[in-house]
């Protein structure tokens, strides 16, 4: 059985940690970008490898409606995060994510690394006054240029090995 990849990016964090990983998944096909899934490719396969980026404290829109349509679906997930794997909103993302594909799915594993942020989308919301939802502050704006430079070399390294590990020993 072939099991798809599927990404959804604004950066390009998510494609490029997708097409990294993309040898250690067996019988992989794709990446595909997200807006190009439909229920056909959601009925046609029993597992799924899905690639995403961070937004409120969960994954983006896009996979969150993917997620929402697969139902007894093995699912093998990774994002990236603008934030330090260290951080408090790190772990929030991390159990976020890990609850909603658990709730009509099965987790096979979740990895989370750090992307960059692009910083010319962010920067238009330090104009919405503070107390509005979207409004970003100067300190979290500089916060965000940390970002920069992820995924690295070694992010891209340890999705492939959590992916190899997780397909070790699998049979669908």
């Amino acid at each position: 059985m072939r099991i798809p990849i599927i990404f959804s990016t604004i950066t390009g964090n998510a494609f490029r940690i997708a097409d990294a990983i993309k040898e250690e998944v067996p019988n992989s096909i794709g990446p595909y970008n997200i807006t190009y899934i439909n229920e056909d490719v959601i009925h046609r396969f029993h597992t799924f490898v899905l690639v995403y980026w961070c937004n409120h404290g969960t994954t983006d829109d896009d996979t969150i409606e993917l997620i929402s349509k697969m139902k007894n679906k093995k699912i093998l997930i990774l994002g990236t995060l603008g934030a330090s794997m260290e951080s408090e909103h790190a772990k929030k993302v991390y159990q976020n994510v890990s609850n909603l594909v658990s709730e009509h799915n099965i987790l096979l594993g979740n990895f989370l690394c750090r992307g960059a942020i692009d910083l010319n989308r962010t920067q238009q919301r330090l104009s919405i006054p503070e107390g509005e939802k979207g409004h970003l502050s100067l300190a979290r704006f500089e916060k965000q240029k940390e970002s920069l430079g992820y995924p690295n070399a070694t992010d891209y390294q340890n999705a492939k090995e959590f992916v190899k590990e997780i397909f070790k020993d699998y049979h669908d």
